[in-house]
């Protein structure tokens, strides 16, 4: 069970104000998306079967001395016409996703908090999520470190039985090139693009990596692989949480040489969309190896599909005969789940293709400023100031063993 604890503090001394914040409802996720089986066989054998790596037992919200268990089903709302109103004056709801503006979620079923404080008053809320969580790999290369008793060895890719670039479009129905290959991506609330495949620094890097190809390489896999390599040895994992600024879009973070989680997937995913590879977000909460540290993390998720051939000599129908797999560069997980990972919201295809649902995720608080005087302080003493923490709740439920991350 991973604790959210979440501090709020009105700095303002003589006018009530008011925090509204937005907290993603985690998913199941399964070994494959959208999906009940995996390979489907054409000579009869069954489907293989789909495999749920992260199941979320339990939501719970604590706040004002109440207990709120919050519904897993996407089909159970409350609006904010209904919404629960604590002791104290804070409204807690979850209006799901069939409504536009700031009462409703936007890109995943989410929960809504609006924290009323009157002046220098202080309060908390705890978000709890209990999860069953095991790794998954979808590599099965043994004799690049790949643990064979890490659940999906079996099924997973080898770089030989690969698919091309061109492959894509007849794997999944081409959904995930439809959705997810826009060579510059997501520039709302930015000064740029975040994913960008035409920067000069992401040209050049995808020269450097073609270099060390065999000529004229078509071999989808082999190039993804060599780029997340690129990203490993070039770039050096840095962060500056004060910084306040948006993350370094691709380009940026290749020129620098450095980049946190969030930066280096930038570059990652702007590197792959040079080739039409799709790649697109995840968002989560990463643990430290002994389950004592937390923090907030961006990894990515990218398609990669088998080849005709070996589809065929496999008796797997070409439509389904792909993978979709979990890519984390900052922490050396190539086509890796491991269960230290709580995945909030994976991205889902933009309606309104303008990064509307990646930038809800990555705004999601508001606060007022009722008398209008942040401008004047310098926006000190004005308003609501929030904290996060993360900490476990009980102990860690170890099921099925440890190994290492390959390196």
């Amino acid at each position: 069970t991973l604790n959210r604890i979440v501090s709020f503090e009105n700095t303002d001394d003589d006018m009530s104000e008011y925090f509204n914040e937005t907290l993603p409802i985690s998913p199941d996720i399964y070994a494959l998306e959208d999906s009940n089986s995996m390979y489907v066989y054409t000579d009869g054998t069954p489907d293989l079967p789909n495999q749920k790596i992260q199941d979320v037992i339990s939501i719970e919200l604590r706040i004002d001395g109440q207990s709120i268990n919050i519904p897993l089903e996407s089909t159970a709302i409350r609006s904010y016409a209904e919404a629960i109103t604590t002791a104290n004056g804070h409204k807690v709801w979850w209006p799901g996703t069939s409504g536009s503006g700031s009462q409703y979620c936007i890109g995943g079923p989410c929960v809504k908090v609006t924290i009323n404080l009157g002046p220098n008053q202080d309060t908390s809320f705890e978000y709890l999520v209990t999860i069953s969580s095991k790794s998954y790999t979808w590599w099965s290369d043994a004799d690049e470190g790949v643990d064979p008793r890490v659940p999906g060895f079996t099924s997973g890719m080898l770089e030989q039985n690969s698919g091309t670039f061109d492959d894509f479009e007849n794997r999944g129905s081409g959904e995930r090139v439809d959705d997810f290959t826009a060579i510059r991506w997501y520039n709302k609330n930015r000064p740029d693009y975040a994913i960008d495949a035409t920067g000069a620094t992401v040209i050049a890097a995808v020269s450097a990596i073609d270099s060390n190809l065999p000529d004229g390489n078509q071999n989808a896999f082999k190039f993804a692989k060599a780029a997340f390599d690129y990203i490993r040895e070039n770039i050096v994992y840095y962060t500056d949480p004060s910084s306040g600024s948006a993350a370094l879009s691709g380009p940026e973070c290749l020129a620098a040489g450095q980049g946190d989680c969030d930066e280096q997937t930038n570059a990652f995913l702007s590197l792959l969309r040079a080739k039409g590879i799709p790649g697109w977000y995840v968002f989560g909460i990463l643990s430290s190896q002994s389950y004592t540290k937390w923090e907030a993390h961006a990894w990515g998720y990218i398609q990669l599909p088998m080849s005709t051939e070996w589809c065929e000599q496999n008796n797997i129908e070409l439509d389904s005969c792909y993978i979709e797999a979990s890519v984390d560069v900052t922490n050396n997980k190539w086509l890796l789940h491991t269960a230290s990972a709580l995945i909030d919201w994976v991205e889902q295809p933009d309606p309104n293709r303008d990064g509307t649902y990646i930038n809800a995720y990555y705004r999601p608080l508001s606060y007022s400023d009722k008398d209008d005087d942040c401008r004047d302080k310098g926006y000190v003493d004005c308003r609501i100031i929030r904290e996060r923490v993360f900490a476990l709740e009980g102990p860690v439920s170890y099921g099925g063993g440890k190994f290492p991350v390959y390196s």
